[in-house]
């Protein structure tokens, strides 16, 4: 119960955080005006974003006096989060796919901003500044990550907004406990509990028609020829 809990509020974590980078990411977009950021100023961002948000994670992650280390949530709370940037990545990856589709059958040229090598980069980094925390907890009460920490803590506390990420927080817990189902049936039996890649699977089902349709083309042309039409 207490893992449930510890994912649910992560989740809503997640969304406020979200919410107020959104705000962030606008101001800094209103003040460059129209220029357009470059493949390092996205994921220079991506890397900021995502060191503070280890760092408020590692301060949800604390005692109730924020002065010792819950040793048990700092640990279930990284493996959250490696879970949650492992789909962040994934959801990037597809949308950057399927740009580069559409610009194919447009035949424009794609100017999709995914880099994998960088999203590892950006992943690795937030790891070993969340690492890092536990051997110097000191400076995750930075006044950055403070300001982040209360914005957090008083928009979940607010009536309407704060039920709106509770509610964002239940799916995202929903989402994780499935992920976990599926890895776990996928350990017992080879497959997944639910396959939620369609196109995959729509794939293989193309393949197999496809497979069934040469099997009866063999039988056609192993079966003798009839020679009795076209005789002259």
């Amino acid at each position: 119960m207490q893992i449930i809990e510890l994912i649910f509020k992560i989740g809503v974590l997640l969304a406020i955080y979200g919410f107020i980078w959104f705000f962030i990411n606008l101001l800094i977009s209103l003040l460059s005006g129209s220029r357009k950021k470059s493949i390092g100023e996205v994921y220079f961002s991506k890397g900021v974003k995502s060191v503070f948000l280890v760092n408020v994670l590692f301060l949800y992650g604390m005692d109730s006096s924020q002065n010792g280390i819950d040793w048990f949530n700092m640990i279930i709370s990284g493996l959250i989060l490696l879970l949650y940037f492992i789909g962040q990545m994934q959801k990037d990856q597809q949308q950057a796919a399927m740009m580069d589709r559409f610009s194919g059958m447009l035949s424009v040229v794609s100017k999709t901003r995914f880099n994998r090598k960088a999203e590892i980069i950006v992943v690795s980094v937030a790891f070993v500044v969340y690492a890092s925390l536990f051997f110097f907890p000191e400076f995750a009460k930075n006044p950055i990550a403070l300001w982040f920490y209360e914005q957090v803590t008083g928009l979940e506390k607010t009536p309407i907004i704060g039920f709106i990420f509770k509610l964002v927080g239940f799916f995202f817990l929903l989402g994780i406990l499935l992920k976990i189902t599926n890895g776990i049936m996928f350990l017992i039996s080879g497959k997944p509990f639910m396959n939620v890649s369609g196109s995959f699977k729509t794939g293989n089902s193309r393949k197999e028609n496809d497979d069934d349709f040469d099997d009866f083309e063999e039988l056609k042309n192993e079966l003798p020829e009839d020679k009795s039409k076209g005789v002259e």
